[in-house]
């Protein structure tokens, strides 16, 4: 009998990849939702053999309760950019229906909060507020022995480099094509990485083995790099001269983004994953991971 997993977030990275993924298997049944259920996204979901339903985290108890009723499984991702103020509300919303429903298995994308970890140093609102939720979800599955929960972290994409950190070209003589990476990661401070699409491959794994992932947190690293080790691979792969410019996360946020800049300043001194613990081997067992360098080939990513 086939297991029916609601996932939130189905038309966003994580969750397109959950759902992707969850549908190559028949013991699954998923189920995801959409404000606009008319968009491209959605439709490619409905085709592959998802149910998209019209609602999102934003709508009543009463409303994620007629969605979630039935469900056996719930995968979370909360969407910081979107609703920041509201997140935690929403998250704890969500866990608190899905154990009134009789969800037998919740999995949560979390993250390391800076703020828990570094005792007030460091604050970042997109990573601190995940886990308050995931503190909460945690403590519902210590009062309720039959609400089993799991959690994941991501890491950063490598899609980023692609859509939001991609290389800019130098302006000025100096005779062929260079191009600067600007960021507010230290050169010498190695982070996770990631191609996001093969996330879903972990979080079925988790579904398909709830008890031997109960109460587990399982980070997603495909590969860890510096910033020199990203430019050098951007360059080998593209043929083209990239080099790496470090900006301090006080000034990153004044020009760039303040969020990532908060989150940088925090990793900047504590390093990826390390301080969270977790085996990330666990990944790495289901399939082999795609390398940066496979991934920029595989998209034939240039620089203009």
């Amino acid at each position: 009998m086939s297991k029916k997993v609601l996932v939130f977030g189905g038309t966003g990275y994580q969750g397109g990849s959950v759902v992707r993924e969850l549908l190559k298997d028949d013991s699954f049944k998923v189920i995801t939702l959409s404000r606009n259920v008319e968009s491209e996204k959605s439709k490619e979901l409905k085709k592959l053999g998802a149910e998209v339903i019209k609602c999102d985290e934003s709508q009543s108890k009463e409303e994620i309760e007629k969605v979630m009723k039935g469900c056996d499984c719930v995968y979370l991702v909360t969407n910081s950019q979107g609703y920041c103020e509201k997140e935690i509300e929403y998250g704890i919303k969500i866990a608190d229906v899905a154990l009134k429903c009789g969800v037998k298995h919740f999995v949560f994308s979390t993250v390391p909060g800076p703020n828990k970890l570094s005792n007030g140093k460091f604050k970042s609102p997109d990573l601190d507020n995940k886990v308050e939720i995931e503190d909460h979800i945690k403590q519902l599955s210590k009062s309720n022995a039959h609400f089993i929960s799991s959690f994941v972290i991501a890491p950063w994409y490598y899609q980023n480099f692609i859509n939001y950190y991609k290389p800019e070209k130098e302006s000025g003589g100096g005779g062929g094509d260079k191009y600067i990476l600007k960021w507010a990661c230290d050169p010498k401070v190695s982070l996770d990485y990631g191609d996001i699409d093969e996330l879903g491959l972990l979080v079925r794994e988790i579904f398909k083995n709830p008890i031997k992932f109960s109460g587990e947190t399982v980070p997603f690293s495909s590969e860890i790099l510096t910033p020199i080790q990203i430019v050098e691979i951007i360059s080998k792969v593209t043929n083209k001269k990239v080099t790496y410019q470090f900006i301090d996360p006080l000034e990153y946020g004044k020009s760039y983004d303040l969020e990532v800049s908060l989150m940088l300043a925090f990793f900047n001194e504590y390093g990826g994953f390390n301080i969270y613990g977790g085996d990330r081997s666990i990944a790495h067992n289901i399939k082999k991971l795609t390398s940066f360098e496979e991934y920029l080939k595989k998209i034939n990513f240039k620089l203009d």
